[in-house]
């Protein structure tokens, strides 16, 4: 994938969590998403996520079908993320 132009914002929830909007435009693609984050993560942590994430849609089957790819390595925590392709 190119480069990645990502625009974040983020609004505070009443849990005390983020709500971080992102949109992303790209030669191969836009995209635009939600995470939820914990008040302690860092914005780098925050950008490195939704990075990772958009990059793997470069192979979407594996992306979309990871548990047949990773029985017993995929981390609970990483459902918090919300993509989708405009």
């Amino acid at each position: 994938m190119d480069a990645l132009k990502l625009k974040i914002e983020s609004k505070r929830l009443n849990s005390g969590r983020f709500q971080v909007n992102f949109t992303s435009d790209a030669a191969s693609g836009a995209y635009y998403g939600y995470l939820l984050a914990e008040p302690h993560t860092s914005v780098t942590d925050i950008i490195q996520k939704i990075s990772r994430h958009l990059i793997a849609f470069n192979n979407e089957e594996r992306y979309f079908q990871r548990n047949l790819f990773s029985l017993g390595n995929r981390k609970v925590n990483t459902g918090k993320i919300l993509i989708f392709k405009k």
